[in-house]
Protein backbone atom coordinates (compact mmCIF):
# COMPACT_ATOMS: atom_id res chain seq x y z
CA UNK A 1 0.00 0.00 0.00
CA UNK A 2 0.94 3.02 -1.05
CA UNK A 3 2.42 5.27 2.63
CA UNK A 4 1.75 8.70 0.54
CA UNK A 5 -1.92 7.86 0.37
CA UNK A 6 -2.22 7.53 4.47
CA UNK A 7 -0.49 11.00 5.66
CA UNK A 8 2.57 11.38 6.96
CA UNK A 9 4.53 9.20 9.06
CA UNK A 10 5.54 9.47 13.18
CA UNK A 11 8.84 8.28 14.44
CA UNK A 12 10.23 5.56 12.87
CA UNK A 13 7.05 4.42 11.56
CA UNK A 14 5.67 4.51 7.84
CA UNK A 15 2.21 5.85 8.49
CA UNK A 16 0.36 7.03 11.27
CA UNK A 17 -1.73 3.82 11.30
CA UNK A 18 0.92 1.72 11.53
CA UNK A 19 1.99 3.28 15.04
CA UNK A 20 -1.74 3.51 16.18
CA UNK A 21 -1.61 -0.09 14.97
CA UNK A 22 1.44 -1.15 17.05
CA UNK A 23 0.77 1.03 20.44
CA UNK A 24 -2.70 -1.00 20.67
CA UNK A 25 -0.93 -4.18 20.07
CA UNK A 26 1.20 -3.89 23.04
CA UNK A 27 -1.22 -2.33 25.31
CA UNK A 28 -3.50 -5.75 23.98
CA UNK A 29 -0.86 -8.11 24.65
CA UNK A 30 0.12 -6.66 28.08
CA UNK A 31 -3.11 -5.79 29.50
CA UNK A 32 -4.59 -9.57 28.51
CA UNK A 33 -2.49 -11.39 31.03
CA UNK A 34 -2.77 -9.15 33.96
CA UNK A 35 -6.98 -9.21 32.98
CA UNK A 36 -6.27 -13.15 33.24
CA UNK A 37 -4.76 -12.83 36.58
CA UNK A 38 -7.18 -10.18 38.22
CA UNK A 39 -10.18 -12.77 36.85
CA UNK A 40 -8.93 -15.76 38.02
CA UNK A 41 -7.77 -14.17 41.45
CA UNK A 42 -11.61 -12.98 42.05
CA UNK A 43 -13.10 -16.02 40.75
CA UNK A 44 -11.23 -18.68 42.18
CA UNK A 45 -13.26 -18.38 45.73
CA UNK A 46 -16.34 -19.64 44.03
CA UNK A 47 -14.72 -22.63 42.14
CA UNK A 48 -15.84 -26.00 43.29
CA UNK A 49 -13.59 -27.60 46.06
CA UNK A 50 -11.70 -30.82 45.41
CA UNK A 51 -13.28 -33.03 48.09
CA UNK A 52 -10.45 -35.35 48.97
CA UNK A 53 -9.17 -31.88 50.74
CA UNK A 54 -11.78 -29.34 50.93
CA UNK A 55 -9.60 -26.98 48.71
CA UNK A 56 -10.71 -24.79 45.63
CA UNK A 57 -9.80 -26.59 42.73
CA UNK A 58 -7.47 -23.10 41.93
CA UNK A 59 -6.16 -21.60 44.87
CA UNK A 60 -6.42 -17.91 44.52
CA UNK A 61 -3.60 -15.32 44.61
CA UNK A 62 -3.97 -12.20 47.46
CA UNK A 63 -5.31 -9.42 45.55
CA UNK A 64 -3.22 -6.74 47.07
CA UNK A 65 -1.77 -3.58 45.54
CA UNK A 66 1.99 -5.11 45.95
CA UNK A 67 0.86 -8.45 44.21
CA UNK A 68 -1.22 -6.41 41.01
CA UNK A 69 1.81 -4.07 41.08
CA UNK A 70 4.43 -7.04 40.83
CA UNK A 71 2.41 -9.21 37.90
CA UNK A 72 1.96 -5.63 36.20
CA UNK A 73 5.49 -4.95 36.20
CA UNK A 74 6.57 -8.14 35.06
CA UNK A 75 3.89 -7.99 32.13
CA UNK A 76 5.10 -4.76 30.96
CA UNK A 77 7.65 -6.46 29.40
CA UNK A 78 5.55 -6.76 26.34
CA UNK A 79 5.06 -2.93 25.85
CA UNK A 80 8.26 -3.18 24.04
CA UNK A 81 6.28 -4.49 21.35
CA UNK A 82 5.97 -0.90 20.48
CA UNK A 83 9.38 -0.47 18.80
CA UNK A 84 9.01 -4.16 16.71
CA UNK A 85 9.44 -2.57 13.52
CA UNK A 86 12.57 -0.68 14.33
CA UNK A 87 14.28 -3.24 16.60
CA UNK A 88 12.72 -6.82 15.97
CA UNK A 89 15.92 -8.43 17.39
CA UNK A 90 16.31 -6.68 20.53
CA UNK A 91 12.09 -6.52 21.76
CA UNK A 92 12.48 -10.43 20.88
CA UNK A 93 15.32 -10.45 23.03
CA UNK A 94 13.70 -8.48 25.51
CA UNK A 95 10.19 -10.78 25.36
CA UNK A 96 12.26 -14.14 25.17
CA UNK A 97 13.86 -13.07 28.72
CA UNK A 98 10.54 -12.33 29.97
CA UNK A 99 8.77 -15.28 29.05
CA UNK A 100 11.61 -17.44 30.33
CA UNK A 101 11.10 -16.07 33.89
CA UNK A 102 7.68 -16.33 33.38
CA UNK A 103 6.52 -12.49 32.74
CA UNK A 104 5.64 -12.76 29.37
CA UNK A 105 2.80 -14.72 26.66
CA UNK A 106 2.97 -16.96 24.21
CA UNK A 107 0.93 -14.73 22.47
CA UNK A 108 3.66 -11.75 22.69
CA UNK A 109 6.84 -14.11 21.89
CA UNK A 110 4.91 -15.32 18.47
CA UNK A 111 4.47 -11.30 17.90
CA UNK A 112 8.15 -10.59 18.03
CA UNK A 113 9.31 -13.95 16.00
CA UNK A 114 6.62 -12.84 12.97
CA UNK A 115 8.21 -9.37 13.24
CA UNK A 116 11.96 -10.86 12.89
CA UNK A 117 11.13 -12.95 9.81
CA UNK A 118 9.46 -10.35 8.23
CA UNK A 119 12.08 -8.07 8.49
CA UNK A 120 14.41 -9.76 6.22
CA UNK A 121 16.99 -10.20 9.33
CA UNK A 122 19.85 -12.68 8.22
CA UNK A 123 18.98 -16.39 8.81
CA UNK A 124 21.40 -17.22 11.13
CA UNK A 125 19.98 -14.58 13.38
CA UNK A 126 16.49 -16.00 12.41
CA UNK A 127 17.51 -19.41 13.66
CA UNK A 128 19.27 -18.28 17.12
CA UNK A 129 16.08 -16.24 18.12
CA UNK A 130 13.78 -19.09 17.40
CA UNK A 131 16.13 -21.50 19.50
CA UNK A 132 16.08 -19.78 22.34
CA UNK A 133 12.54 -18.75 21.85
CA UNK A 134 11.88 -22.25 22.06
CA UNK A 135 13.93 -22.93 24.93
CA UNK A 136 12.01 -20.02 27.01
CA UNK A 137 8.67 -21.32 26.27
CA UNK A 138 9.71 -25.12 26.86
CA UNK A 139 10.96 -24.28 30.12
CA UNK A 140 12.65 -27.34 30.79
CA UNK A 141 14.27 -26.15 34.12
CA UNK A 142 10.76 -26.92 35.39
CA UNK A 143 10.28 -30.09 34.51
CA UNK A 144 12.59 -31.70 37.57
CA UNK A 145 8.87 -30.90 39.45
CA UNK A 146 6.44 -32.67 37.09
CA UNK A 147 6.02 -36.12 39.38
CA UNK A 148 6.26 -38.91 37.46
CA UNK A 149 7.15 -40.25 33.78
CA UNK A 150 4.11 -40.46 32.35
CA UNK A 151 3.18 -36.66 33.56
CA UNK A 152 6.48 -35.93 32.03
CA UNK A 153 5.81 -37.15 28.97
CA UNK A 154 2.32 -35.18 28.61
CA UNK A 155 4.32 -32.32 29.54
CA UNK A 156 7.08 -32.35 26.68
CA UNK A 157 3.96 -33.40 23.71
CA UNK A 158 1.97 -30.56 25.26
CA UNK A 159 4.87 -28.31 24.92
CA UNK A 160 6.10 -29.68 21.94
CA UNK A 161 2.78 -28.48 20.05
CA UNK A 162 2.46 -25.32 21.69
CA UNK A 163 6.45 -24.15 20.74
CA UNK A 164 5.45 -25.52 17.00
CA UNK A 165 2.69 -23.29 17.37
CA UNK A 166 4.64 -20.24 18.69
CA UNK A 167 7.75 -20.63 17.34
CA UNK A 168 8.03 -22.36 14.03
CA UNK A 169 4.26 -20.86 12.34
CA UNK A 170 5.46 -16.92 13.03
CA UNK A 171 8.82 -17.79 11.79
CA UNK A 172 7.56 -19.71 8.63
CA UNK A 173 4.67 -16.89 8.18
CA UNK A 174 7.19 -13.74 8.35
CA UNK A 175 9.67 -15.15 5.81
CA UNK A 176 6.70 -15.89 3.73
CA UNK A 177 5.17 -12.27 3.87
CA UNK A 178 9.25 -10.42 3.84
CA UNK A 179 9.73 -12.81 0.51
CA UNK A 180 6.09 -11.43 -0.91
CA UNK A 181 7.02 -7.44 -0.04
CA UNK A 182 10.09 -8.35 -2.14
CA UNK A 183 7.97 -9.41 -5.05
CA UNK A 184 5.99 -6.94 -5.23
CA UNK A 185 8.86 -4.34 -4.78
CA UNK A 186 10.31 -5.81 -7.63
CA UNK A 187 7.52 -6.08 -9.97
CA UNK A 188 6.21 -2.45 -8.90
CA UNK A 189 10.20 -1.08 -9.38
CA UNK A 190 9.75 -3.12 -12.70
CA UNK A 191 6.50 -1.88 -13.86
CA UNK A 192 8.04 1.85 -13.16
CA UNK A 193 11.07 1.02 -15.15
CA UNK A 194 9.12 -0.09 -17.99
CA UNK A 195 6.48 2.88 -17.78
CA UNK A 196 9.62 5.37 -17.79
CA UNK A 197 10.69 3.71 -20.90
CA UNK A 198 7.53 3.67 -22.74
CA UNK A 199 7.49 7.19 -21.67
CA UNK A 200 10.55 7.97 -23.51
CA UNK A 201 10.29 5.65 -26.54
CA UNK A 202 6.69 7.13 -26.82
CA UNK A 203 8.68 10.71 -26.62
CA UNK A 204 11.59 9.41 -29.06
CA UNK A 205 8.92 8.21 -31.74
CA UNK A 206 7.11 11.30 -31.40
CA UNK A 207 10.14 13.14 -31.83
CA UNK A 208 11.27 11.40 -35.13
CA UNK A 209 7.94 11.58 -36.06
CA UNK A 210 7.76 15.55 -35.99
CA UNK A 211 11.22 15.42 -37.55
CA UNK A 212 10.11 13.56 -40.60
CA UNK A 213 6.99 15.96 -41.11
CA UNK A 214 8.49 18.65 -40.63
CA UNK A 215 10.97 17.62 -43.31
CA UNK A 216 8.45 16.16 -45.40
CA UNK A 217 6.91 20.19 -45.52
CA UNK A 218 9.80 21.68 -46.01
CA UNK A 219 10.47 19.71 -49.13
CA UNK A 220 7.14 20.26 -49.92
CA UNK A 221 6.30 24.20 -49.28
CA UNK A 222 9.93 25.12 -49.79
CA UNK A 223 10.10 23.42 -53.67
CA UNK A 224 6.19 24.98 -54.31
CA UNK A 225 6.42 28.29 -52.83
CA UNK A 226 10.27 28.59 -55.05
CA UNK A 227 8.14 28.13 -57.67
CA UNK A 228 5.29 30.47 -57.58
CA UNK A 229 7.67 33.32 -56.01
CA UNK A 230 9.59 32.69 -59.37
CA UNK A 231 6.09 32.70 -61.63
CA UNK A 232 5.37 36.00 -59.96
CA UNK A 233 8.75 37.12 -60.42
CA UNK A 234 8.45 36.66 -63.91
CA UNK A 235 5.40 38.71 -63.98
CA UNK A 236 6.72 41.69 -62.29
CA UNK A 237 9.89 41.80 -64.45
CA UNK A 238 7.09 42.27 -67.50
CA UNK A 239 4.16 43.64 -66.91
CA UNK A 240 4.05 44.33 -70.49
CA UNK A 241 3.48 40.85 -71.22
CA UNK A 242 0.50 39.22 -73.51
CA UNK A 243 -2.86 38.88 -71.49
CA UNK A 244 -3.22 35.40 -72.87
CA UNK A 245 0.47 34.89 -71.06
CA UNK A 246 -0.40 36.55 -67.98
CA UNK A 247 -3.43 34.67 -67.58
CA UNK A 248 -1.17 31.43 -68.09
CA UNK A 249 1.25 32.26 -65.40
CA UNK A 250 -1.32 33.06 -63.10
CA UNK A 251 -3.13 29.98 -63.71
CA UNK A 252 0.21 28.34 -63.10
CA UNK A 253 0.67 30.12 -59.86
CA UNK A 254 -2.76 28.81 -58.83
CA UNK A 255 -2.31 25.26 -59.63
CA UNK A 256 1.18 25.14 -57.72
CA UNK A 257 -0.64 26.74 -54.97
CA UNK A 258 -3.16 24.17 -54.69
CA UNK A 259 -0.95 21.41 -54.99
CA UNK A 260 0.97 23.22 -52.07
CA UNK A 261 -2.13 23.53 -49.78
CA UNK A 262 -3.22 19.75 -50.84
CA UNK A 263 0.35 18.24 -49.61
CA UNK A 264 0.51 21.18 -46.65
CA UNK A 265 -3.29 19.98 -45.30
CA UNK A 266 -2.14 16.04 -45.70
CA UNK A 267 0.76 16.94 -43.22
CA UNK A 268 -0.86 18.92 -40.94
CA UNK A 269 -3.90 16.21 -40.14
CA UNK A 270 -1.20 13.90 -39.44
CA UNK A 271 -0.27 16.03 -37.06
CA UNK A 272 -4.10 16.55 -35.55
CA UNK A 273 -4.79 12.79 -35.55
CA UNK A 274 -4.99 12.02 -31.47
CA UNK A 275 -6.54 8.67 -31.30
CA UNK A 276 -5.03 5.62 -33.11
CA UNK A 277 -8.47 4.59 -34.33
CA UNK A 278 -7.87 7.94 -36.34
CA UNK A 279 -6.58 7.99 -39.44
CA UNK A 280 -5.72 11.11 -41.69
CA UNK A 281 -6.44 11.45 -45.44
CA UNK A 282 -3.57 10.31 -46.88
CA UNK A 283 -2.53 11.05 -50.60
CA UNK A 284 -0.24 9.13 -52.77
CA UNK A 285 3.13 9.84 -51.54
CA UNK A 286 5.39 10.81 -55.12
CA UNK A 287 7.52 8.21 -56.88
CA UNK A 288 9.93 8.87 -59.82
CA UNK A 289 6.65 8.71 -61.94
CA UNK A 290 6.37 11.90 -60.78
CA UNK A 291 9.31 13.50 -61.42
CA UNK A 292 8.46 14.02 -65.22
CA UNK A 293 5.71 16.73 -63.66
CA UNK A 294 8.10 18.28 -61.63
CA UNK A 295 10.84 18.62 -64.33
CA UNK A 296 8.32 20.36 -66.34
CA UNK A 297 7.43 22.56 -63.61
CA UNK A 298 10.86 23.82 -63.66
CA UNK A 299 11.02 23.93 -67.18
CA UNK A 300 7.76 26.20 -67.57
CA UNK A 301 9.06 28.79 -65.33
CA UNK A 302 12.38 29.33 -67.12
CA UNK A 303 15.19 26.77 -65.75
CA UNK A 304 16.13 24.72 -68.51
CA UNK A 305 16.46 20.89 -67.24
CA UNK A 306 18.13 18.20 -69.20
CA UNK A 307 16.24 14.98 -67.40
CA UNK A 308 17.69 11.69 -67.97
CA UNK A 309 17.27 8.17 -67.06
CA UNK A 310 19.66 5.18 -67.48
CA UNK A 311 19.02 2.06 -66.14
CA UNK A 312 15.98 -0.41 -65.37
CA UNK A 313 14.09 0.74 -62.74
CA UNK A 314 13.97 -1.51 -59.26
CA UNK A 315 13.82 0.36 -56.27
CA UNK A 316 11.46 -0.06 -53.01
CA UNK A 317 8.82 2.65 -52.34
CA UNK A 318 10.77 4.27 -49.01
CA UNK A 319 13.73 4.66 -51.56
CA UNK A 320 11.76 6.36 -54.90
CA UNK A 321 9.99 8.42 -52.70
CA UNK A 322 13.59 9.63 -50.93
CA UNK A 323 14.98 10.12 -54.55
CA UNK A 324 12.15 12.03 -55.83
CA UNK A 325 12.77 14.40 -52.70
CA UNK A 326 16.75 14.76 -53.95
CA UNK A 327 15.60 15.66 -57.02
CA UNK A 328 12.88 18.21 -55.78
CA UNK A 329 15.63 19.92 -53.46
CA UNK A 330 18.14 20.26 -56.07
CA UNK A 331 15.73 21.63 -58.39
CA UNK A 332 14.33 24.36 -55.49
CA UNK A 333 17.96 25.29 -54.84
CA UNK A 334 18.29 26.33 -58.63
CA UNK A 335 15.56 28.48 -58.11
CA UNK A 336 16.58 30.13 -55.11
CA UNK A 337 19.86 30.71 -56.17
CA UNK A 338 20.94 29.85 -59.51
CA UNK A 339 17.22 30.47 -61.67
CA UNK A 340 17.77 30.51 -65.09
CA UNK A 341 21.22 28.28 -65.29
CA UNK A 342 21.42 24.93 -66.96
CA UNK A 343 20.58 22.38 -64.94
CA UNK A 344 21.22 18.21 -65.28
CA UNK A 345 19.59 15.68 -63.76
CA UNK A 346 20.82 12.04 -63.75
CA UNK A 347 19.54 8.98 -62.64
CA UNK A 348 21.60 5.84 -63.12
CA UNK A 349 20.25 2.73 -62.10
CA UNK A 350 22.95 -0.29 -61.10
CA UNK A 351 22.95 -3.14 -60.24
CA UNK A 352 22.89 -2.61 -56.21
CA UNK A 353 22.17 0.90 -56.43
CA UNK A 354 20.53 4.11 -57.85
CA UNK A 355 22.92 6.93 -58.43
CA UNK A 356 20.86 10.52 -57.79
CA UNK A 357 22.84 13.67 -59.43
CA UNK A 358 21.50 17.32 -59.95
CA UNK A 359 23.89 19.38 -61.05
CA UNK A 360 23.16 23.04 -62.00
CA UNK A 361 25.73 25.38 -64.13
CA UNK A 362 26.30 28.95 -62.61
CA UNK A 363 24.04 31.45 -62.88
CA UNK A 364 24.26 33.55 -65.54
CA UNK A 365 22.33 36.74 -64.33
CA UNK A 366 20.36 37.98 -61.58
CA UNK A 367 16.88 37.91 -61.44
CA UNK A 368 16.43 40.59 -58.38
CA UNK A 369 13.73 37.64 -56.87
CA UNK A 370 14.81 37.40 -53.10
CA UNK A 371 14.09 33.82 -51.95
CA UNK A 372 15.01 33.17 -48.39
CA UNK A 373 17.06 30.05 -47.66
CA UNK A 374 17.52 28.63 -44.01
CA UNK A 375 19.24 25.97 -44.61
CA UNK A 376 17.53 22.77 -43.65
CA UNK A 377 16.77 21.21 -47.29
CA UNK A 378 20.56 19.66 -47.15
CA UNK A 379 20.37 18.55 -43.93
CA UNK A 380 17.21 16.74 -44.19
CA UNK A 381 18.30 15.22 -47.46
CA UNK A 382 21.48 13.72 -45.61
CA UNK A 383 19.00 12.02 -42.48
CA UNK A 384 16.98 11.02 -45.41
CA UNK A 385 19.75 9.18 -47.10
CA UNK A 386 20.88 7.79 -43.21
CA UNK A 387 17.73 5.99 -43.11
CA UNK A 388 17.91 4.79 -46.34
CA UNK A 389 21.13 3.30 -45.89
CA UNK A 390 22.83 5.48 -48.59
CA UNK A 391 25.23 8.15 -49.11
CA UNK A 392 25.25 11.82 -49.88
CA UNK A 393 27.51 14.46 -50.64
CA UNK A 394 26.80 18.02 -51.95
CA UNK A 395 29.08 20.90 -52.91
CA UNK A 396 30.52 23.52 -55.53
CA UNK A 397 30.99 21.92 -59.12
CA UNK A 398 33.59 22.50 -61.67
CA UNK A 399 31.70 24.65 -63.80
CA UNK A 400 31.15 27.28 -60.91
CA UNK A 401 27.45 26.20 -60.04
CA UNK A 402 26.50 23.47 -57.52
CA UNK A 403 26.06 19.39 -57.65
CA UNK A 404 24.54 17.01 -55.08
CA UNK A 405 24.74 13.38 -55.34
CA UNK A 406 23.63 10.33 -53.66
CA UNK A 407 23.70 6.66 -54.08
CA UNK A 408 20.45 4.80 -52.52
CA UNK A 409 20.88 1.06 -52.32
CA UNK A 410 18.32 -1.23 -54.05
CA UNK A 411 17.44 -3.12 -51.07
CA UNK A 412 16.62 -1.02 -48.28
CA UNK A 413 16.79 -2.09 -44.91
CA UNK A 414 13.63 -1.90 -42.72
CA UNK A 415 12.31 0.75 -40.62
Amino acid sequence: MDSTREGPGLGWWRTRRGAAFDIALALVVTAVPVLAWLLAAWTAPFLPTIAATGQPAATPQVVSVAGLFSHLAGSAFTLALVARRRFPAAVLSVIIVAEAFGHATLLGLTIALYTLAASGTSRVVLAGGGLLAAVAGLKPWAWTDVPGTAALYLVLGFSGVVVLVAVVLPIVLGLYVNARRGLLASLRERAQRLERERLLLARQVRTEERTRIAREMHDVVAHRVSLMVVHAGALEMKPGREPVAVAEAATRIADIGRQALGELRQAVGVLKVDDVEDSAPLAPQPTLDDLAELVEQSRSAGVPVDYRVEGRRRLANVAERTAYRIVQEGLTNVHKHAFGARTEISLRFLPDRLEVSVRNDAPRRSTGIDLPSGGHGLAGLKERLTLVGGEFESGPSDSGGFRIAARIPIAVPAG
